[in-house]
């Protein structure tokens, strides 16, 4: 373990598999519980058509990614909340129109050098310090805004037409999560990958919600749950040669459901 830790490129994506489990343990809940799961995925595809931008402009993809995905989150979220779209149907929308968009801004710039597929499918080879830094700094802006509105964000999930009545301004709180949604999944591409990053959206809350219905205990498995699966992902697909982002999902998607067998064996047991 000691003797991988040595290397900068392993221990950068090892600190990074850290910061992020915590993120997405926290945000999963959230997500989760009020049904926006596919939003995840369909933010993560979004990202494609930013980093195909970054590739054609000669902008670094994070920006253009991050921009990009931004906006479609917050767009979606206005156009559900007006009543115009579902979010099935702004998704599938934005979804298509991204990655369409993506194809034809990487057919333009006709030759290229860029490692399109370490974004498409993660690449620990990628995760750079400056990588490590952005993830670290989103953390340091996100923990606090967790904890300061808390409450309201609880409120907001369980009940969010109470929680408007009741003064919360369910709208500011909607957007800034879709924005921090969107951050932290344009700062996971590297490891992860486009294709699969919506897993560690979904995931995380679905396995703590087998194992509770206490919203503190789901929150923390979800973390737990999140931080194993990075770890022993990034730890299998070192040693025996596979893609980091498929083995963390294949690894996470296992996990998942044993854990559900044995809570159905449980329960007829009882």
């Amino acid at each position: 373990m000691m003797d991988v830790l040595n290397m900068a490129f392993f221990r950068n994506a090892f600190f990074m598999s850290v910061l992020l489990s915590f993120l997405f343990g926290f945000l999963s809940f959230f997500i989760v519980m009020r049904r926006m799961a596919f939003l995840g995925a369909g933010i993560a595809h979004t990202a494609f058509g930013g980093v195909a931008l970054g590739i054609l402009l000669g902008i670094h993809p994070f920006y253009t990614s991050l921009v990009f995905c931004a906006l479609s989150a917050l767009l979606i979220g206005r156009l559900v909340r007006t009543g115009n779209l579902s979010y099935d149907t702004g998704i599938g929308i934005f979804f298509s129109f991204a990655m369409a968009l993506g194809a034809v801004f990487i057919a333009l710039k006709k030759a290229y050098t860029f490692d399109l597929s370490g974004y498409l499918f993660g690449n620990i080879l990628g995760v750079s310090r400056t990588d490590l830094l952005l993830v670290l700094g989103t953390v340091l802006v996100f923990i606090p805004f967790f904890i300061l509105f808390f409450q309201k964000i609880l409120f907001m999930a369980f009940e969010e037409q109470v929680a408007t009545v009741s003064g919360v301004n369910t709208h500011v709180l909607d957007s800034l999560l879709l924005i921090f949604l969107a951050l932290i999944i344009v700062v996971s591409i590297k490891i992860v990958g486009i294709i699969l990053v919506s897993a560690l959206v979904v995931l995380p809350a679905s396995f703590g919600l087998l194992m509770s219905k206490n919203y503190r205990t789901v929150i923390a498995g979800s973390v737990v749950y999140t931080l194993v699966i990075m770890l022993g992902g990034l730890m299998l697909s070192y040693f025996l040669d596979l893609p980091t982002g498929a083995t963390m999902v294949v690894l996470g998607t296992c996990f998942y459901f044993i854990a559900m067998i044995v809570r159905q064996t449980t329960l007829k047991r009882t």
